[in-house]
């Protein structure tokens, strides 16, 4: 597979080389792809996870399990003052 490099990439990934964080350029691309897809997995658990804990909101709201918000916000307040 051939790949070009925009010139400000390429350095980024010599300077890696260079500073021995990788023996080499593939090494180094392998390593930063390995990263974006490590954080797009992350990412993807963290917003399914949100999305379970707005649904359990959402049931709690149907079944008439509410908070005033007021007390809510000021129980957060004394918190973290």
């Amino acid at each position: 597979m051939d790949i070009s490099l925009t010139p400000s990439i390429e350095r980024f990934l010599r300077i890696k080389v260079a500073e021995g964080l990788y023996d080499s350029i593939n090494e180094a691309i392998n390593a930063t792809l390995n990263i974006a897809i490590n954080k797009e997995c992350i990412s993807q658990n963290e917003l399914a996870m949100l999305k379970k804990e707005i649904q359990t909101g959402i049931d709690d709201a149907d079944k008439g399990n509410l908070s005033d918000a007021f007390v809510f916000l000021d129980e957060l307040r004394k918190k973290y003052e």
